[in-house]
């Protein structure tokens, strides 16, 4: 619906949108609230259309500069990375070192220090009025004083991913992993001594504390063969298993578009296209087994134009 009322005088309101980012003349943070669960369970915000499209307009700037500022092997929200290149570099460096140290962040978006965010932004922007737009999206929101960013912004994940950033330069110049890759806050350290990734946890969980002022949960130092859990996946030295969490979310994604292809709410082309997007996802796990038993039960008969005879050949 508000896709639509903003069409219906496209011209005016874009014009309107226009005037406003360049007087810096925008009132921000008329979040609506709703919760996801899938399958934690999270608060989206979601900002009226037209600041979403400032956003959008804001981060076409603003991203080059925070590009520039990223380790090659940061993975989220950047182009030519994803979730599916950052496993596949943790499943190369699992395969190299003998043990991995795993940390993320307590309640990570909640947690972000709006001043230290600030900050890290001045280093790199001088432009004041592109300051004050970038101050008044940051301080539209707050779980405490200062502190959080909504989940459901754009300009959020851009954000929450360049906040980690001098993070990652430290422990690349100054702790010297044998490897390390970065999801958004789910960061993992490769080493053959077990012991000085137990070294490396303790200076990791002071630098947030007292550089960032974040939390990091337990740490979990673990065995390459035992097994890895990154970004829905299980990553051992023998190959990359998808976790049991991730096949009741396909479970429930493959469940969701029998029902809506039977109602007839969707095509079958459709239905094909959704099922496709939920297989290509995980193709680069060893699931040929769990996918054909999955949608031979539940595709109502769109299994023979489903991409689950690609992928690795293991059975799990």
């Amino acid at each position: 619906t508000e896709v639509i009322l903003f069409a219906r005088n496209f011209c005016d309101n874009i014009e309107k949108v226009r005037s406003r980012l360049l007087n810096s003349e925008q009132d921000w943070g008329h979040y609506k609230s709703f919760i996801v669960k899938d399958p934690k369970e999270r608060v989206i915000n979601a900002a009226p259309l037209s600041e979403r499209i400032m956003h959008h307009a804001m981060m076409n700037i603003i991203e080059p500069i925070f590009e520039r500022q990223q380790i090659f092997h940061s993975y989220a929200c950047r182009k030519g990375k994803g979730t599916q290149a950052a496993v596949l570099h943790a499943f190369k460096q699992t395969k190299r070192f003998g043990f991995f140290l795993k940390l993320d962040v307590r309640k990570y978006f909640d947690s972000i220090d709006q001043k230290t965010l600030m900050k890290q932004i001045l280093r790199l922007i001088k432009d004041q009025s592109v300051l004050h737009l970038l101050h008044g999206v940051i301080a539209s929101y707050h779980v405490e004083p200062q502190k959080g960013l909504p989940i459901g912004n754009l300009t959020s994940q851009y954000f929450a991913n360049h906040y980690l950033s001098g993070l990652d330069h430290n422990i690349l110049e100054h702790i010297k992993p044998g490897a390390y890759v970065r999801y958004m806050d789910d960061f993992i350290l490769w080493h053959d001594e077990k012991a000085e990734l137990k070294r490396i946890s303790s200076v990791l969980h002071d630098y947030c504390r007292d550089k960032l002022k974040l939390e990091l949960k337990a740490s979990v130092i673990g065995s390459s063969t035992q097994g890895l859990p990154f970004l829905g996946f299980l990553i051992k030295n023998s190959g990359i298993y998808l976790l049991n969490k991730s096949k009741r979310r396909m479970k429930k994604r493959a469940r969701q578009i029998s029902v809506e292809l039977q109602s007839g709410q969707i095509d079958e082309d459709k239905a094909a296209m959704k099922a496709n997007s939920v297989n290509t996802s995980v193709l680069i796990a060893r699931s040929r087994a769990y996918r054909t038993k999955l949608w031979k039960g539940d595709s109502q008969g769109l299994e023979p134009r489903l991409t689950w005879r690609a992928g690795p050949e293991a059975s799990s």
